[in-house]
């Protein structure tokens, strides 16, 4: 039997269902990732053309039944849920645990309910729905992968990413100095990311590949530093990926972290 909590902005869990009190009697949104396939007409040809793909946002909806001992256990638990839920403090997490115990985790917005109407509501048994929207659609393990090694500006270094995933995952990266001009290479698809500075000893670059943010000692940095090729870049799925790390001189560290990421459950 799956269990599902839900994990907000704050990191405060509760339970959904399954428990002693409560039943997941539904749920959907789950599977195959919604797929948006992208079609040229050609005058020519009595057919379309393929031009690409792309996975689109999902809706999850659970139908949940929720068995209390009086009606005032049944309030406080609505009050409970509202305020977990409340969309106004932004996006939480939507955590499922499988039958077999591996867990499985994926941001999401509520979009819909709880409604806690009269019509769901017997005694001090309630039924109701929830629907939430995930932005990006891959469900992910949250046990984050990651990998480092030192760094001598003599030597560039070569990290070994494993995304043992369906699909190709956005890393974060920090690079340690004291190094020159870094530029952080993806050598299966020629990708970088390079620096025109001279990053002193002790401090640090953060690079979130996934949401577009870089930066210098914990601070926004100025985007003139990159070089116009970079390019923020994600880790096609597959073993053996290599990550590279060169510079014109230093001695600092580098490291990646990482997310396997899956097309459902």
């Amino acid at each position: 039997m799956k269990h599902f909590y839900w994990i907000d902005p704050d990191d405060n869990q509760i339970q959904l269902g399954n428990t002693a009190q409560t039943m997941v009697s539904e749920y959907s949104g789950l599977g195959y990732a919604p797929l948006e396939h992208f079609l040229q007409s050609v005058p020519s040809q009595h057919r379309q053309l393929h031009r690409g793909l792309k996975f689109r946002p999902r809706v999850i909806q659970l139908a949940i039944w929720d068995f209390r001992t009086s009606n005032a256990e049944q309030d406080t638990r609505h009050t409970a849920l509202l305020a977990a839920l409340n969309a106004d403090r932004g996006e939480g997490i939507l955590k499922i645990v499988l039958d077999g115990g591996t867990e499985r985790r994926i941001g999401c917005y509520i979009s819909q309910g709880p409604d806690f109407d009269s019509e769901g509501r017997r005694d001090w048994f309630q039924a109701y729905l929830l629907r939430f929207l995930a932005r990006d659609p891959f469900l992910y393990d949250p046990s984050q992968q990651s990998e480092n090694s030192n760094f001598n500006g003599a030597t560039p270094v070569n990290i070994t990413v494993d995304n043992d995933g369906h699909i190709g995952t956005f890393p974060t990266m920090t690079i340690t100095g004291a190094v020159t001009n870094p530029k952080v290479l993806l050598v299966s698809s020629g990708e970088y990311i390079e620096f025109n500075y001279d990053l002193g000893a002790g401090h640090h670059i953060d690079i979130d590949c996934e949401e577009g943010v870089i930066n210098y000692d914990d601070l926004p940095m100025e985007p003139l530093l990159l070089t116009k090729a970079s390019t923020l870049f994600s880790i096609p799925r597959g073993a053996g990926q290599t990550v590279r790390l060169t510079a014109t001189a230093g001695a600092g560290a580098f490291s990646i972290s990482w997310y396997n990421r899956f097309l459902g459950i």
